[in-house]
Protein backbone atom coordinates (compact mmCIF):
# COMPACT_ATOMS: atom_id res chain seq x y z
CA UNK A 1 0.00 0.00 0.00
CA UNK A 2 1.26 3.73 -0.78
CA UNK A 3 3.51 5.41 1.39
CA UNK A 4 1.10 7.72 2.41
CA UNK A 5 -1.11 5.16 4.45
CA UNK A 6 2.13 5.42 6.92
CA UNK A 7 3.36 8.79 6.35
CA UNK A 8 3.40 9.87 10.06
CA UNK A 9 5.79 7.79 10.22
CA UNK A 10 7.82 9.96 7.74
CA UNK A 11 11.19 10.67 10.25
CA UNK A 12 14.07 12.99 8.15
CA UNK A 13 12.50 14.77 5.33
CA UNK A 14 15.91 15.14 3.37
CA UNK A 15 16.36 11.43 2.26
CA UNK A 16 12.77 11.31 0.69
CA UNK A 17 13.54 14.65 -0.86
CA UNK A 18 15.77 12.96 -2.94
CA UNK A 19 13.57 10.40 -4.24
CA UNK A 20 11.33 13.15 -5.44
CA UNK A 21 10.78 14.95 -8.88
CA UNK A 22 11.08 18.03 -8.30
CA UNK A 23 14.61 17.10 -6.80
CA UNK A 24 15.82 15.29 -9.31
CA UNK A 25 14.06 18.15 -11.72
CA UNK A 26 17.00 20.40 -9.97
CA UNK A 27 19.79 18.01 -10.46
CA UNK A 28 19.35 17.09 -14.25
CA UNK A 29 18.94 21.09 -14.81
CA UNK A 30 22.03 22.09 -13.18
CA UNK A 31 23.45 19.39 -15.12
CA UNK A 32 22.72 20.63 -18.02
CA UNK A 33 22.90 24.56 -17.69
CA UNK A 34 25.86 25.19 -19.79
CA UNK A 35 24.73 23.16 -22.50
CA UNK A 36 21.54 24.86 -22.87
CA UNK A 37 22.86 28.38 -22.48
CA UNK A 38 24.92 27.78 -25.32
CA UNK A 39 21.96 26.54 -27.18
CA UNK A 40 20.54 30.00 -30.07
CA UNK A 41 16.83 30.88 -29.04
CA UNK A 42 13.66 28.26 -30.38
CA UNK A 43 12.40 28.87 -33.17
CA UNK A 44 9.19 29.95 -32.97
CA UNK A 45 7.42 27.84 -36.11
CA UNK A 46 7.22 24.34 -36.51
CA UNK A 47 9.86 22.22 -37.90
CA UNK A 48 7.51 19.39 -39.10
CA UNK A 49 9.50 18.73 -42.14
CA UNK A 50 12.67 18.40 -40.54
CA UNK A 51 10.93 15.85 -38.37
CA UNK A 52 9.90 13.82 -41.63
CA UNK A 53 13.44 13.77 -42.46
CA UNK A 54 14.11 12.58 -38.76
CA UNK A 55 11.85 9.37 -38.70
CA UNK A 56 8.45 9.54 -40.95
CA UNK A 57 7.38 5.89 -39.96
CA UNK A 58 7.17 5.18 -36.36
CA UNK A 59 7.11 1.50 -34.07
CA UNK A 60 4.82 1.99 -30.87
CA UNK A 61 5.69 -0.59 -27.94
CA UNK A 62 3.85 -0.32 -24.79
CA UNK A 63 6.46 -1.98 -22.67
CA UNK A 64 3.88 -2.78 -20.07
CA UNK A 65 2.30 -5.17 -22.67
CA UNK A 66 5.58 -6.88 -23.21
CA UNK A 67 6.31 -10.63 -21.39
CA UNK A 68 9.89 -10.71 -19.63
CA UNK A 69 11.31 -12.66 -22.30
CA UNK A 70 10.08 -10.18 -24.67
CA UNK A 71 12.10 -7.46 -23.09
CA UNK A 72 15.04 -9.24 -22.75
CA UNK A 73 15.00 -9.48 -26.98
CA UNK A 74 15.01 -6.04 -27.25
CA UNK A 75 18.78 -5.99 -26.26
CA UNK A 76 18.93 -7.81 -29.19
CA UNK A 77 20.58 -6.57 -32.16
CA UNK A 78 18.42 -8.92 -34.47
CA UNK A 79 15.13 -7.26 -33.73
CA UNK A 80 16.39 -3.80 -34.60
CA UNK A 81 17.62 -5.25 -37.84
CA UNK A 82 13.91 -6.81 -38.44
CA UNK A 83 12.06 -3.14 -37.45
CA UNK A 84 14.86 -0.98 -39.42
CA UNK A 85 14.53 -3.99 -42.80
CA UNK A 86 10.78 -3.77 -42.55
CA UNK A 87 11.44 0.25 -43.08
CA UNK A 88 10.92 1.64 -39.23
CA UNK A 89 13.07 5.16 -38.72
CA UNK A 90 11.41 5.72 -34.96
CA UNK A 91 10.07 3.75 -32.03
CA UNK A 92 8.22 4.64 -29.70
CA UNK A 93 8.42 3.42 -26.20
CA UNK A 94 5.70 4.14 -23.97
CA UNK A 95 5.81 3.71 -20.27
CA UNK A 96 9.51 3.75 -20.22
CA UNK A 97 9.70 5.82 -17.61
CA UNK A 98 8.78 5.71 -13.79
CA UNK A 99 5.12 5.51 -13.11
CA UNK A 100 4.39 5.47 -17.25
CA UNK A 101 1.61 8.19 -17.59
CA UNK A 102 1.45 9.37 -14.45
CA UNK A 103 5.12 9.79 -13.03
CA UNK A 104 6.27 8.86 -10.07
CA UNK A 105 10.42 9.90 -11.36
CA UNK A 106 11.92 10.83 -14.15
CA UNK A 107 14.27 8.11 -14.71
CA UNK A 108 14.11 4.83 -16.51
CA UNK A 109 11.70 2.76 -14.38
CA UNK A 110 13.66 0.51 -12.74
CA UNK A 111 11.94 -2.29 -14.28
CA UNK A 112 13.56 -1.36 -17.29
CA UNK A 113 16.97 -0.48 -16.46
CA UNK A 114 18.58 -3.67 -16.40
CA UNK A 115 19.32 -3.58 -20.47
CA UNK A 116 18.06 -0.58 -21.17
CA UNK A 117 21.36 0.92 -22.49
CA UNK A 118 21.99 -2.02 -24.52
CA UNK A 119 18.67 -1.24 -26.05
CA UNK A 120 19.38 2.46 -26.70
CA UNK A 121 22.69 1.22 -28.25
CA UNK A 122 20.90 -0.98 -30.78
CA UNK A 123 18.71 1.81 -31.61
CA UNK A 124 21.58 3.60 -31.98
CA UNK A 125 23.39 1.39 -33.88
CA UNK A 126 20.50 0.55 -36.52
CA UNK A 127 19.78 4.79 -36.91
CA UNK A 128 16.11 4.78 -35.39
CA UNK A 129 14.80 7.33 -33.39
CA UNK A 130 13.97 7.36 -29.94
CA UNK A 131 10.07 8.73 -29.23
CA UNK A 132 9.33 9.26 -25.58
CA UNK A 133 6.76 10.99 -23.62
CA UNK A 134 6.74 14.01 -21.79
CA UNK A 135 5.84 14.29 -18.06
CA UNK A 136 1.56 13.89 -17.98
CA UNK A 137 -1.08 16.34 -16.67
CA UNK A 138 -1.18 13.91 -13.42
CA UNK A 139 1.60 12.46 -11.50
CA UNK A 140 1.03 9.22 -9.74
CA UNK A 141 0.92 8.81 -5.78
CA UNK A 142 4.86 9.41 -6.06
CA UNK A 143 7.08 11.24 -3.00
CA UNK A 144 6.68 14.43 -4.61
CA UNK A 145 2.91 14.35 -3.54
CA UNK A 146 3.44 12.81 0.03
CA UNK A 147 6.11 15.81 0.56
CA UNK A 148 2.99 18.17 -0.85
CA UNK A 149 0.92 16.79 1.79
CA UNK A 150 3.25 16.90 4.54
CA UNK A 151 3.66 20.33 3.66
CA UNK A 152 7.47 20.63 3.03
CA UNK A 153 8.83 23.34 0.91
CA UNK A 154 7.28 24.10 -2.62
CA UNK A 155 6.12 20.75 -2.96
CA UNK A 156 2.49 21.83 -2.26
CA UNK A 157 2.77 24.75 -5.34
CA UNK A 158 3.35 21.54 -7.55
CA UNK A 159 -0.52 20.34 -7.23
CA UNK A 160 -3.97 22.23 -6.61
CA UNK A 161 -3.44 21.18 -3.17
CA UNK A 162 -5.63 23.39 -0.89
CA UNK A 163 -5.56 23.15 2.99
CA UNK A 164 -8.74 23.39 4.14
CA UNK A 165 -9.80 25.08 8.04
CA UNK A 166 -10.87 22.62 10.88
CA UNK A 167 -13.96 24.37 11.28
CA UNK A 168 -14.46 23.56 8.14
CA UNK A 169 -13.55 20.21 8.30
CA UNK A 170 -17.10 19.05 8.85
CA UNK A 171 -17.92 19.91 5.05
CA UNK A 172 -15.48 17.23 4.00
CA UNK A 173 -16.01 13.28 3.38
CA UNK A 174 -15.17 10.81 5.84
CA UNK A 175 -12.23 8.63 5.21
CA UNK A 176 -12.82 5.01 5.22
CA UNK A 177 -10.95 2.92 7.78
CA UNK A 178 -7.80 1.43 5.31
CA UNK A 179 -8.22 4.59 3.13
CA UNK A 180 -6.00 7.84 3.19
CA UNK A 181 -8.63 9.78 1.03
CA UNK A 182 -12.57 10.03 -0.10
CA UNK A 183 -14.29 11.83 -3.27
CA UNK A 184 -15.71 14.72 -2.20
CA UNK A 185 -19.72 14.62 -3.07
CA UNK A 186 -20.82 17.32 -5.57
CA UNK A 187 -22.95 19.00 -3.07
CA UNK A 188 -20.21 19.49 -0.08
CA UNK A 189 -18.16 20.57 -3.29
CA UNK A 190 -20.70 23.23 -4.33
CA UNK A 191 -20.46 24.34 0.01
CA UNK A 192 -16.33 24.86 -0.66
CA UNK A 193 -16.88 26.31 -3.82
CA UNK A 194 -19.14 29.37 -1.82
CA UNK A 195 -16.60 29.11 0.99
CA UNK A 196 -13.75 30.34 -1.15
CA UNK A 197 -11.89 26.79 -1.08
CA UNK A 198 -12.58 25.53 -4.89
CA UNK A 199 -11.36 27.94 -7.20
CA UNK A 200 -14.21 26.62 -10.27
CA UNK A 201 -17.73 25.67 -10.71
CA UNK A 202 -18.71 22.28 -9.60
CA UNK A 203 -20.76 19.68 -11.99
CA UNK A 204 -24.13 18.44 -10.55
CA UNK A 205 -25.57 14.87 -10.48
CA UNK A 206 -22.16 13.28 -11.27
CA UNK A 207 -20.97 10.08 -9.16
CA UNK A 208 -17.67 11.32 -8.81
CA UNK A 209 -16.51 14.51 -8.46
CA UNK A 210 -12.83 15.73 -9.69
CA UNK A 211 -11.70 16.85 -5.72
CA UNK A 212 -10.49 14.60 -3.37
CA UNK A 213 -10.45 14.76 0.15
CA UNK A 214 -7.01 13.67 2.47
CA UNK A 215 -7.37 12.00 6.02
CA UNK A 216 -5.78 14.20 8.81
CA UNK A 217 -2.24 14.21 8.12
CA UNK A 218 0.17 15.32 10.61
CA UNK A 219 2.59 17.87 8.53
CA UNK A 220 6.04 18.35 8.88
CA UNK A 221 5.60 21.76 10.56
CA UNK A 222 3.56 19.55 13.61
CA UNK A 223 0.41 21.32 12.50
CA UNK A 224 -2.68 18.61 11.73
CA UNK A 225 -4.03 19.56 8.40
CA UNK A 226 -6.38 17.90 5.67
CA UNK A 227 -6.16 19.21 2.45
CA UNK A 228 -8.14 18.81 -1.06
CA UNK A 229 -6.73 18.52 -4.57
CA UNK A 230 -8.30 18.45 -7.79
CA UNK A 231 -7.68 14.30 -9.35
CA UNK A 232 -7.53 12.42 -12.38
CA UNK A 233 -8.75 8.94 -11.63
CA UNK A 234 -9.34 7.65 -8.33
CA UNK A 235 -6.56 9.69 -6.64
CA UNK A 236 -3.53 10.70 -9.25
CA UNK A 237 -3.36 14.42 -8.54
CA UNK A 238 -3.58 17.04 -11.24
CA UNK A 239 -0.27 19.49 -11.79
CA UNK A 240 -0.97 22.84 -11.14
CA UNK A 241 1.07 24.53 -14.36
CA UNK A 242 0.30 27.98 -12.87
CA UNK A 243 1.61 28.03 -9.42
CA UNK A 244 3.92 30.82 -8.52
CA UNK A 245 6.29 28.38 -8.23
CA UNK A 246 6.32 26.95 -11.67
CA UNK A 247 7.03 23.42 -10.45
CA UNK A 248 5.10 21.47 -12.93
CA UNK A 249 7.03 23.42 -15.70
CA UNK A 250 10.37 22.74 -14.31
CA UNK A 251 9.67 19.43 -13.76
CA UNK A 252 8.76 18.69 -17.26
CA UNK A 253 11.69 21.10 -18.78
CA UNK A 254 13.96 18.72 -16.81
CA UNK A 255 12.17 15.57 -17.63
CA UNK A 256 12.62 16.71 -21.23
CA UNK A 257 16.51 17.58 -20.81
CA UNK A 258 16.69 14.13 -19.97
CA UNK A 259 14.78 12.66 -21.98
CA UNK A 260 17.11 14.11 -24.85
CA UNK A 261 20.36 14.48 -23.25
CA UNK A 262 20.56 11.53 -21.26
CA UNK A 263 17.96 8.74 -23.03
CA UNK A 264 19.22 9.96 -26.90
CA UNK A 265 15.11 10.82 -27.36
CA UNK A 266 14.58 12.92 -31.08
CA UNK A 267 10.39 13.28 -30.49
CA UNK A 268 8.52 14.12 -27.06
CA UNK A 269 4.68 13.28 -27.01
CA UNK A 270 3.18 16.57 -25.03
CA UNK A 271 0.03 15.32 -23.10
CA UNK A 272 -2.98 16.79 -24.68
CA UNK A 273 -4.73 17.19 -21.10
CA UNK A 274 -1.76 19.88 -19.78
CA UNK A 275 -3.19 23.97 -20.39
CA UNK A 276 -2.15 25.07 -23.87
CA UNK A 277 0.01 27.46 -22.27
CA UNK A 278 1.92 24.66 -20.73
CA UNK A 279 1.98 22.69 -24.04
CA UNK A 280 2.95 25.84 -26.23
CA UNK A 281 6.26 26.53 -23.64
CA UNK A 282 7.24 22.37 -23.94
CA UNK A 283 6.87 22.38 -27.39
CA UNK A 284 9.38 25.61 -27.70
CA UNK A 285 11.78 24.03 -24.76
CA UNK A 286 11.65 20.47 -27.22
CA UNK A 287 12.62 22.74 -30.22
CA UNK A 288 14.96 24.53 -28.15
CA UNK A 289 16.87 21.15 -27.52
CA UNK A 290 17.11 20.18 -30.90
CA UNK A 291 14.26 17.39 -30.56
CA UNK A 292 10.87 17.58 -32.07
CA UNK A 293 7.56 17.72 -30.68
CA UNK A 294 4.08 15.69 -31.07
CA UNK A 295 0.64 16.72 -29.88
CA UNK A 296 -2.59 15.46 -29.71
CA UNK A 297 -4.67 18.38 -31.07
CA UNK A 298 -8.49 17.69 -30.27
CA UNK A 299 -10.75 18.51 -33.51
CA UNK A 300 -10.23 20.70 -36.33
CA UNK A 301 -9.53 23.58 -34.39
CA UNK A 302 -7.09 21.88 -31.89
CA UNK A 303 -5.24 20.55 -34.71
CA UNK A 304 -4.87 23.81 -36.73
CA UNK A 305 -3.36 25.82 -33.41
CA UNK A 306 -1.06 23.20 -32.03
CA UNK A 307 2.35 24.40 -31.90
CA UNK A 308 3.92 20.98 -31.86
CA UNK A 309 6.04 20.10 -35.27
CA UNK A 310 3.75 17.40 -36.11
CA UNK A 311 0.69 16.28 -34.25
CA UNK A 312 -1.63 13.21 -34.04
CA UNK A 313 -4.54 12.69 -36.37
CA UNK A 314 -7.53 12.60 -34.36
CA UNK A 315 -9.90 13.53 -36.85
CA UNK A 316 -9.47 10.29 -39.71
CA UNK A 317 -9.89 7.06 -36.95
CA UNK A 318 -13.51 7.41 -36.20
CA UNK A 319 -14.88 7.58 -39.82
CA UNK A 320 -12.30 4.73 -40.86
CA UNK A 321 -13.60 2.40 -38.43
CA UNK A 322 -16.83 3.63 -39.93
CA UNK A 323 -15.76 2.86 -43.93
CA UNK A 324 -14.46 -0.38 -42.70
CA UNK A 325 -17.67 -1.40 -41.07
CA UNK A 326 -20.41 0.35 -43.35
CA UNK A 327 -18.33 -0.12 -46.70
CA UNK A 328 -19.31 3.97 -47.04
CA UNK A 329 -16.63 6.52 -47.67
CA UNK A 330 -18.62 9.42 -46.99
CA UNK A 331 -17.44 10.49 -43.37
CA UNK A 332 -13.69 9.67 -44.37
CA UNK A 333 -13.68 12.36 -47.07
CA UNK A 334 -15.45 14.91 -45.08
CA UNK A 335 -12.56 14.80 -42.65
CA UNK A 336 -10.08 15.50 -45.51
CA UNK A 337 -12.23 18.32 -47.21
CA UNK A 338 -12.17 19.46 -43.76
CA UNK A 339 -8.43 19.15 -43.80
CA UNK A 340 -8.54 21.17 -46.95
CA UNK A 341 -10.89 24.22 -45.63
CA UNK A 342 -9.36 24.75 -42.60
CA UNK A 343 -5.54 24.97 -44.66
CA UNK A 344 -4.69 21.71 -42.39
CA UNK A 345 -0.84 20.29 -44.19
CA UNK A 346 -1.83 16.88 -43.37
CA UNK A 347 1.87 16.44 -43.94
CA UNK A 348 1.91 17.58 -40.21
CA UNK A 349 -0.42 14.75 -39.11
CA UNK A 350 0.46 11.54 -37.64
CA UNK A 351 -1.65 8.68 -38.64
CA UNK A 352 -1.50 6.18 -36.02
CA UNK A 353 -3.11 2.56 -36.30
CA UNK A 354 -2.77 1.57 -33.01
CA UNK A 355 -3.01 1.75 -29.98
CA UNK A 356 -6.48 3.44 -30.39
CA UNK A 357 -6.15 6.97 -29.18
CA UNK A 358 -8.64 7.40 -26.64
CA UNK A 359 -11.10 10.01 -29.41
CA UNK A 360 -11.24 7.29 -31.78
CA UNK A 361 -14.76 6.82 -31.13
CA UNK A 362 -15.86 9.67 -30.04
CA UNK A 363 -16.24 11.78 -33.49
CA UNK A 364 -14.84 14.60 -31.66
CA UNK A 365 -15.31 17.10 -34.31
CA UNK A 366 -18.76 17.13 -34.49
CA UNK A 367 -19.71 16.45 -30.59
CA UNK A 368 -17.42 20.20 -30.33
CA UNK A 369 -19.56 21.39 -32.93
CA UNK A 370 -23.00 20.45 -32.11
CA UNK A 371 -25.14 23.01 -33.99
CA UNK A 372 -22.75 23.68 -37.47
CA UNK A 373 -23.96 21.92 -40.57
CA UNK A 374 -22.06 19.66 -42.01
CA UNK A 375 -22.28 18.62 -46.22
CA UNK A 376 -23.14 14.90 -45.85
CA UNK A 377 -23.67 13.12 -49.25
CA UNK A 378 -27.22 15.41 -50.54
CA UNK A 379 -27.70 16.58 -46.76
CA UNK A 380 -26.77 19.21 -44.64
CA UNK A 381 -26.56 17.95 -41.25
CA UNK A 382 -25.83 19.51 -37.93
CA UNK A 383 -22.59 17.71 -36.17
CA UNK A 384 -25.10 16.64 -33.02
CA UNK A 385 -27.78 14.48 -35.87
CA UNK A 386 -24.83 13.57 -38.08
CA UNK A 387 -22.73 12.33 -34.91
CA UNK A 388 -25.80 10.53 -33.64
CA UNK A 389 -26.56 8.68 -37.00
CA UNK A 390 -22.57 7.47 -37.24
CA UNK A 391 -22.93 6.19 -33.89
CA UNK A 392 -25.79 4.04 -34.22
CA UNK A 393 -24.81 2.91 -37.47
CA UNK A 394 -21.12 1.77 -36.00
CA UNK A 395 -23.48 0.02 -32.98
CA UNK A 396 -25.28 -1.88 -35.30
CA UNK A 397 -22.29 -3.40 -36.85
CA UNK A 398 -19.78 -3.72 -34.23
CA UNK A 399 -22.21 -4.24 -31.11
CA UNK A 400 -20.49 -4.66 -27.40
CA UNK A 401 -17.83 -5.88 -25.55
CA UNK A 402 -15.71 -6.19 -28.74
CA UNK A 403 -12.05 -6.26 -28.33
CA UNK A 404 -10.64 -3.05 -29.99
CA UNK A 405 -7.74 -4.08 -32.30
CA UNK A 406 -7.51 -3.76 -36.36
CA UNK A 407 -7.79 -7.61 -36.47
CA UNK A 408 -11.29 -8.20 -34.29
CA UNK A 409 -12.89 -5.26 -36.36
CA UNK A 410 -11.68 -6.80 -39.55
CA UNK A 411 -13.28 -10.48 -38.62
CA UNK A 412 -16.70 -7.81 -37.98
CA UNK A 413 -16.41 -6.15 -41.21
CA UNK A 414 -16.25 -9.68 -42.84
CA UNK A 415 -18.81 -11.70 -40.76
CA UNK A 416 -16.39 -14.43 -40.12
CA UNK A 417 -16.20 -16.38 -36.99
CA UNK A 418 -13.35 -18.33 -37.42
CA UNK A 419 -10.07 -16.87 -37.31
CA UNK A 420 -8.04 -19.67 -38.75
CA UNK A 421 -9.89 -20.33 -41.85
CA UNK A 422 -10.31 -16.72 -42.47
CA UNK A 423 -6.73 -15.77 -42.11
CA UNK A 424 -6.21 -14.62 -45.37
CA UNK A 425 -9.20 -12.87 -45.53
CA UNK A 426 -8.79 -10.56 -41.93
CA UNK A 427 -4.40 -9.75 -43.30
CA UNK A 428 -6.11 -8.38 -46.24
CA UNK A 429 -8.28 -6.69 -44.69
CA UNK A 430 -5.75 -5.09 -42.45
CA UNK A 431 -3.00 -4.64 -44.69
CA UNK A 432 -5.84 -2.16 -46.73
CA UNK A 433 -5.88 0.04 -43.90
CA UNK A 434 -1.99 0.51 -43.17
CA UNK A 435 -2.34 0.99 -46.59
CA UNK A 436 -4.49 3.51 -46.44
CA UNK A 437 -2.50 5.72 -44.14
CA UNK A 438 0.81 4.83 -45.10
CA UNK A 439 0.47 5.98 -48.76
CA UNK A 440 -0.75 9.53 -47.18
CA UNK A 441 1.73 12.70 -46.80
CA UNK A 442 2.62 13.14 -42.90
CA UNK A 443 3.90 10.04 -40.07
CA UNK A 444 2.93 6.16 -40.08
CA UNK A 445 2.40 4.93 -36.80
CA UNK A 446 1.66 1.16 -36.59
CA UNK A 447 1.82 -0.73 -33.32
CA UNK A 448 3.42 -4.18 -31.93
CA UNK A 449 -0.40 -5.09 -31.88
CA UNK A 450 -0.73 -4.64 -35.45
CA UNK A 451 2.62 -6.57 -36.71
CA UNK A 452 1.63 -9.52 -34.50
CA UNK A 453 -2.14 -9.00 -35.30
CA UNK A 454 -3.24 -9.31 -31.74
CA UNK A 455 -6.63 -10.14 -30.41
CA UNK A 456 -6.46 -9.45 -26.87
CA UNK A 457 -4.23 -7.98 -23.97
CA UNK A 458 -2.19 -10.95 -23.26
CA UNK A 459 1.41 -10.14 -23.14
CA UNK A 460 3.78 -10.42 -26.43
CA UNK A 461 6.65 -11.24 -27.98
CA UNK A 462 8.06 -9.76 -31.25
CA UNK A 463 10.71 -12.67 -31.72
CA UNK A 464 8.59 -15.61 -30.23
CA UNK A 465 4.89 -17.24 -30.84
CA UNK A 466 3.07 -15.52 -28.82
CA UNK A 467 -0.76 -16.94 -27.99
CA UNK A 468 -3.73 -15.42 -29.57
CA UNK A 469 -2.78 -13.56 -32.51
CA UNK A 470 -3.29 -13.21 -35.85
CA UNK A 471 -0.03 -13.59 -36.80
CA UNK A 472 3.11 -15.14 -36.18
CA UNK A 473 6.70 -13.87 -34.47
CA UNK A 474 8.45 -11.60 -36.85
CA UNK A 475 11.67 -14.30 -37.64
CA UNK A 476 8.66 -16.42 -39.08
CA UNK A 477 6.98 -13.25 -41.19
CA UNK A 478 10.43 -12.99 -42.31
CA UNK A 479 10.13 -16.56 -44.05
CA UNK A 480 6.53 -15.71 -45.42
CA UNK A 481 6.66 -13.34 -48.67
CA UNK A 482 2.63 -13.15 -47.74
CA UNK A 483 2.92 -12.73 -44.45
CA UNK A 484 1.82 -9.17 -43.05
CA UNK A 485 5.39 -7.77 -42.39
CA UNK A 486 6.84 -8.48 -45.69
CA UNK A 487 3.57 -6.82 -47.46
CA UNK A 488 3.84 -4.29 -45.28
CA UNK A 489 7.53 -3.94 -45.94
CA UNK A 490 6.38 -3.53 -49.80
CA UNK A 491 4.44 -0.76 -49.07
CA UNK A 492 6.71 1.34 -46.54
CA UNK A 493 9.31 0.89 -49.51
CA UNK A 494 7.09 2.35 -52.00
CA UNK A 495 5.82 5.37 -49.58
CA UNK A 496 10.07 5.91 -48.88
CA UNK A 497 11.29 6.01 -52.88
CA UNK A 498 8.36 8.23 -53.78
CA UNK A 499 8.46 10.86 -50.30
CA UNK A 500 4.89 10.60 -49.84
CA UNK A 501 5.21 11.61 -46.34
CA UNK A 502 6.26 15.45 -47.48
CA UNK A 503 2.95 15.32 -50.20
CA UNK A 504 0.35 17.97 -50.16
CA UNK A 505 -3.41 17.14 -50.02
CA UNK A 506 -5.24 18.72 -53.08
CA UNK A 507 -8.42 17.39 -53.77
CA UNK A 508 -10.92 14.54 -52.09
CA UNK A 509 -13.24 13.86 -55.78
CA UNK A 510 -16.35 12.78 -55.38
CA UNK A 511 -17.21 9.22 -56.36
CA UNK A 512 -19.91 7.03 -57.49
CA UNK A 513 -19.24 4.13 -55.43
CA UNK A 514 -19.89 4.78 -51.47
CA UNK A 515 -17.28 2.68 -50.68
CA UNK A 516 -14.60 4.30 -52.43
CA UNK A 517 -12.14 7.26 -51.51
CA UNK A 518 -9.62 9.29 -53.69
CA UNK A 519 -7.28 11.39 -52.37
CA UNK A 520 -4.95 13.86 -54.41
CA UNK A 521 -1.80 14.82 -53.75
CA UNK A 522 0.99 16.51 -55.20
CA UNK A 523 4.68 15.12 -54.39
CA UNK A 524 6.94 17.83 -52.97
CA UNK A 525 10.22 16.27 -54.51
CA UNK A 526 9.24 16.15 -58.08
CA UNK A 527 5.72 18.17 -58.00
CA UNK A 528 3.58 15.48 -59.78
CA UNK A 529 0.89 14.23 -58.55
CA UNK A 530 -0.30 11.55 -56.87
CA UNK A 531 -3.46 9.47 -56.56
CA UNK A 532 -4.40 7.16 -53.16
CA UNK A 533 -7.19 4.87 -54.29
CA UNK A 534 -8.87 2.62 -51.76
CA UNK A 535 -12.04 0.54 -52.22
CA UNK A 536 -13.49 -0.39 -48.69
CA UNK A 537 -16.43 -2.12 -50.06
CA UNK A 538 -16.38 -5.79 -50.73
CA UNK A 539 -17.28 -5.63 -54.52
CA UNK A 540 -15.31 -4.52 -57.18
CA UNK A 541 -16.01 -0.60 -58.18
CA UNK A 542 -14.76 1.74 -60.94
CA UNK A 543 -14.64 5.13 -61.03
CA UNK A 544 -13.56 7.76 -64.02
CA UNK A 545 -11.76 11.08 -63.09
CA UNK A 546 -11.41 14.06 -65.81
CA UNK A 547 -9.12 16.22 -64.38
CA UNK A 548 -6.95 19.01 -66.77
CA UNK A 549 -3.59 18.29 -64.58
CA UNK A 550 -3.87 14.46 -66.06
CA UNK A 551 -3.20 15.56 -69.70
CA UNK A 552 0.21 14.80 -70.86
CA UNK A 553 0.94 12.33 -68.03
CA UNK A 554 1.04 8.24 -67.95
CA UNK A 555 -0.38 7.09 -64.70
CA UNK A 556 1.97 4.69 -62.77
CA UNK A 557 0.31 1.81 -60.92
CA UNK A 558 3.43 2.34 -57.87
CA UNK A 559 2.61 -0.84 -56.32
CA UNK A 560 3.01 -3.23 -59.51
CA UNK A 561 5.27 -0.77 -61.94
CA UNK A 562 2.86 -0.96 -64.07
CA UNK A 563 1.53 1.92 -66.63
CA UNK A 564 -2.21 2.22 -66.62
CA UNK A 565 -4.37 2.22 -69.31
CA UNK A 566 -4.63 6.09 -70.50
CA UNK A 567 -4.28 8.31 -73.67
CA UNK A 568 -1.30 10.00 -73.04
CA UNK A 569 -2.96 13.64 -73.89
CA UNK A 570 -6.22 12.63 -72.95
CA UNK A 571 -7.83 14.68 -69.42
CA UNK A 572 -9.48 11.61 -68.43
CA UNK A 573 -8.42 8.55 -65.94
CA UNK A 574 -10.63 5.08 -65.48
CA UNK A 575 -9.74 3.17 -62.21
CA UNK A 576 -11.14 0.01 -61.10
CA UNK A 577 -10.43 -1.49 -57.95
CA UNK A 578 -11.03 -4.43 -57.00
CA UNK A 579 -13.15 -5.81 -53.43
CA UNK A 580 -11.03 -4.43 -50.50
CA UNK A 581 -7.78 -2.95 -52.15
CA UNK A 582 -6.30 0.18 -52.94
CA UNK A 583 -3.93 1.34 -55.57
CA UNK A 584 -1.90 4.35 -55.33
CA UNK A 585 -1.09 5.96 -58.73
CA UNK A 586 1.78 8.28 -59.61
CA UNK A 587 1.16 10.60 -62.92
CA UNK A 588 4.45 10.56 -64.26
CA UNK A 589 4.82 13.75 -67.01
CA UNK A 590 6.38 11.40 -69.29
CA UNK A 591 5.26 9.01 -72.14
CA UNK A 592 5.45 4.65 -72.01
CA UNK A 593 4.69 2.48 -74.03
Amino acid sequence: MWLLLSIYLFGQIAPIQQESMLCQAESISEKYNLEVAKLPPASPFPKTQDCLNTASVWFSIDLDELSQNAFVSLKEDQVWNYLRELGVQGVYLKNLKMGGAFRTGLNVDPKWADGWEDIAIAMQRKGISLISDSVGNSTGLSTDFSLALKNVGQYPNLYHLIEVESWDWKYLPKVPQGKWSANIPWLDLQTLQKKGYVPEQCSPYVKMSNWNATMQICCADGVVRRWIYLKENESDPVINWMSSSFAGSRIAAADTLNSIYHLGGKVIHIDPEIPSNAQETLSLWIRKLGGFSLQAGIGLEGIKNTTSDVTLDTLTGPALLHALMTEETEALKLMYRLFLEAGIETKKLVHMLQPFDKYCSDWTELLKNPKKKFQYYEELLTGELLRMRLLKEDAIRIGMGQGATWPNYCKIALNVKDFEKNREEITQMHLLLAFFYAMQPGTFSFSISDLLGTLNSDAVNLMEATPNTLYPSLPGQFKNSKSFAMQLQKILRVRRDNQFQSGELIAVPQTLDPGLIILMHRLKSTGQIQLLAVNFSQHETSQHLEMSCFRQTTPIDLMTGLAVKKLFDSSGLDLRLPPLSGKVILLQPKYFQ
